[in-house]
């Protein structure tokens, strides 16, 4: 049966058994010895669910961010410094920031971050905002109010560029839409959903969205 006792009261108490244990009363001793524990251990608890809930609050307000440094770290790892565009899978971004794939959702749901593309994948996704999505991408550094996460479906902003569609194989040239990379020729070496990973005459790999490619014929 639980009891609810005043702070004071219970100081009160403490204060009895400590008396009574310095007068070699043996159950007082065993009496006071439980109660420390007891209140070491409460204390212990709230301290934890504190620091824990402090933790997460300070990663929900500055999640835009850490979400950005995250794949910009991982990206890099795998393309180097051309890593716009390259889409990384959500279980490696919440590996990363230390949280499970779950809490990473629920806080991708609530930000705002412009420039963030959501991919679906061929396997298992993961609800996004009543879209489904398994890796994301950034296409420039992000503005985090700019504007809210695009859907999947509205990824393609330029007028026309629904229709583009490429294969691997494809000659294509970059257009005025990815400016650090206008003019450049090359050829697609991965299609993945709307973005395609191109090899580039120069030498390098860039992976960019389909409305910033073009056929060449």
């Amino acid at each position: 049966m639980a009891v609810n006792v005043s702070e004071s009261l219970f100081e009160q108490i403490l204060e009895y058994l400590r008396e009574r244990t310095e007068a070699s009363d043996r159950i007082a001793q065993n009496l006071l010895k439980t109660l420390e524990t007891l209140t070491s251990s409460s204390a212990s608890r709230s301290l934890s669910t504190k620091s824990g809930g402090d933790r997460s609050d300070e990663l929900a307000s500055q999640f835009g961010q850490k979400l950005f440094d995250a794949w910009q770290e991982l990206a890099d790892l795998q393309v180097g410094e051309n890593y716009w565009s390259y889409p990384v899978m959500f279980e490696d971004l919440a590996e990363t920031m230390e949280i499970s794939v779950d809490r990473f959702v629920q806080y991708l749901a609530n930000v705002q971050i412009g420039s963030l593309q959501l991919i679906q994948g061929r396997g298992y996704n993961y609800q996004v905002n009543g879209h489904q999505a398994a890796s994301l991408t950034f296409h420039s550094a992000p503005t985090l109010k700019k504007a809210a996460i695009p859907k999947v479906s509205d990824n393609k902003p330029e007028l026309g560029s629904k229709n583009k569609a490429f294969k691997v194989g494809d000659r294509v040239c970059v257009n005025a839409n990815r400016q650090q990379y206008a003019n450049h020729k090359g050829i697609v070496e991965q299609v993945i959903s709307v973005s395609c990973r191109v090899k580039l005459d120069n030498g390098w790999t860039a992976f960019l969205p389909n409305h910033c490619l073009d056929h060449i014929q």
